[in-house]
């Protein structure tokens, strides 16, 4: 097991169980924790339990999406917390959603399929130097 991520919390939000499941199965592989939701609202509740060193989002998520996600997020740290770094994660991308999603706030936007290797480097160096991604 690769200890890269070790002692990091992540929450991971998508509403395909399929996805959830990859992505906590190389995450936990990388030896972070993972914590997961599968709507804007569970994420919410989640990160007000048990706050994450990271936010991992779809940005399709059933009735919601990403973009609504972020906005409670960086409302909720604004209020309560300080700043979590928010990776967005899509299949789709439409003309101009990467730079929607970095100006709403995500710290840095990945394509699926997503690469394991690609993925921890993209989540280090957040970590490592969030302002770096900052929109």
């Amino acid at each position: 097991m690769n200890d890269q991520l070790k002692d990091i919390t992540i929450l991971v939000i998508d509403d395909d169980h399929d996805t959830l499941e990859l992505l906590r199965t190389v995450l936990e592989g990388y030896g972070a924790t993972v914590v997961t939701a599968d709507t804007v609202e569970s994420a919410l509740l989640v990160c007000r339990q048990t706050p994450p060193h990271l936010v991992l989002s779809d940005m399709r998520l059933g009735t919601s999406d990403g973009f609504a996600l972020i906005e409670a997020i960086r409302q909720y740290n604004t209020e309560y917390r300080g700043f979590t770094p928010a990776i967005a994660v899509t299949g789709y991308w439409p003309a101009g959603d990467e730079a929607r999603a970095l100006n709403a706030g995500f710290n840095a936007y990945l394509r699926k399929p997503v690469d394991p290797v690609n993925l921890v480097d993209t989540i280090t160096s957040v970590l490592k130097n969030p302002a770096d991604f900052a929109a």
